[in-house]
């Protein structure tokens, strides 16, 4: 599979929240109508003038152990990485440091490529995730797992590994 490893440090994200749970996959339907509704109501254009800092692009990011009681609740961001003020009605979070496994794809092969790399690069790369949980929804994460939207359909999928 197409990727690249990237060390990055700490980086703080500003933008929209949902909260949301992986419970009956209740996440995989409030994601797009959370996309849905931040595009029609062009929030990304609030956001995308704070980008000011690497990963550059409009990111999704799923923050995983938002909710102490319940591993199955997490926080999704539509952000952009920044170092300017969060405005008001928005929120900020920091993405800790972390090395990064990166796979280019197109927006149409997200859910084949995300699976291809728990199941085919991932057990074969030398490296482990940093999160797991994947498979029952109750997650365990050092650090979120990352969508970069640059320009058109392209996108990347960052996962935050280790050395195995």
């Amino acid at each position: 599979m197409n990727h690249r490893i990237e060390k990055m440090d700490a980086f703080r994200i500003v933008g929209v929240k949902l909260r949301s749970t992986n419970e009956n996959m209740q996440g995989m339907k409030d994601i797009p109508a959370f996309w849905g509704e931040v595009m029609s109501q062009k929030k990304q254009m609030q956001i995308l003038p704070l980008m000011n800092a690497a990963p550059m692009g409009l990111l999704g990011v799923s923050v995983y152990n938002s909710d102490a009681n319940d591993a199955k609740v997490f926080d999704y961001y539509i952000a952009c990485a920044t170092t300017k003020a969060t405005p008001e009605g928005m929120e900020e979070y920091t993405v800790p440091a972390a090395t990064w496994a990166v796979f280019p794809c197109k927006k149409e092969e997200m859910g084949h490529v995300q699976m291809d790399i728990f199941t085919q690069w991932m057990p074969t790369s030398g490296y482990r995730g940093l999160n797991s949980g994947y498979e029952t929804g109750a997650m365990n994460s050092a650090a979120p797992d990352i969508e970069l939207y640059t320009q058109g359909d392209d996108v990347e999928i960052w996962v935050p590994v280790e050395n195995a």
